[in-house]
């Protein structure tokens, strides 16, 4: 299990499938919160533009950008 817990600062992260890029969840972790994900693969980014980036890359769009 992969799991983000209590960051430093922001952390924002992408989970995958798989190496092909296919992006099954994405959201933030502020320093007070834990979360945790069964996938199998998780990136995690502490530039919101790098992580923003990544996202569009892998053809999700969200209304904050």
């Amino acid at each position: 299990m992969n799991s983000i817990k209590n960051p430093e600062q922001t952390t924002y992260f992408i989970c995958r499938e798989d190496e092909t890029y296919t992006i099954v969840a994405h959201g933030s972790v502020e320093p007070n919160q834990t979360m945790n994900t069964g996938q199998p693969i998780m990136d995690e980014y502490l530039d919101k533009s790098e992580w923003e980036d990544k996202l569009i890359e892998g053809g999700i769009t969200i209304e904050e950008l």
